[in-house]
């Protein structure tokens, strides 16, 4: 499920950036994954701490960038030039995600690109897949959910909301990662 926002409630046990808070707020983007309600972060990117890319390096080490951290296997930053900044990435070739914030926990999530995607019985996740033009990644069907990516150019929140309208579908979440475990 996808809405504006006005206001964010934030947890008083944990005090996230104010940067953080504010670029949530200006997306004007909510969804829901897993019951648990989220904000895009106009700007936020996530590269894999892997990724040796020039558009990775660059990225990292902007002068442009007002926040940054380490989750997990990732390198998370927001951008000043917000989304036309990470549009310029994503057109040099750049593979990033895109970052939203939990006002309930005060946390960074990270938006994985899947749409995990609960299927009617008698209904086909290829022929889903091919009413939205999205790729089919898992297909689990003794369980009866599938596993969707958006191409590239396709807006992630856009596909989301238009599967929910599917008769097909029963529900329709995109994917999040806000808490990883470090081994020691």
């Amino acid at each position: 499920m996808i809405s504006y926002a006005e206001e964010v409630n934030l947890n008083p046990l944990f005090s996230p950036s104010t940067v953080v808070v504010q670029k949530a707020l200006a997306s004007g983007v909510t969804f829901t994954a897993n019951h648990v309600p989220y904000q895009l972060i106009l700007g936020g990117r996530a590269f894999t701490k892997s990724d040796n890319s020039i558009a990775a390096r660059s990225a990292q080490s902007s002068n442009s960038n007002l926040w940054s951290d380490e989750h997990g296997p990732y390198l998370v930053s927001i951008d000043a030039g917000g989304q036309s900044a990470n549009r310029s990435l994503r057109a040099s070739g750049a593979n990033f995600r895109q970052l939203a914030f939990n006002p309930d926990s005060g946390k960074v999530a990270v938006i994985t690109g899947v749409i995990i995607v609960k299927i009617k019985p008698s209904y086909s996740a290829e022929a889903i897949a091919a009413t939205y033009s999205i790729n089919l990644e898992n297909n689990f069907e003794d369980i009866g959910y599938a596993f969707y990516g958006v191409s590239t150019g396709q807006n992630i929140f856009t596909i989301a909301q238009n599967l929910v309208g599917h008769p097909g579908v029963a529900s329709a979440e995109i994917e999040t990662l806000e808490n990883f475990i470090t081994l020691r």
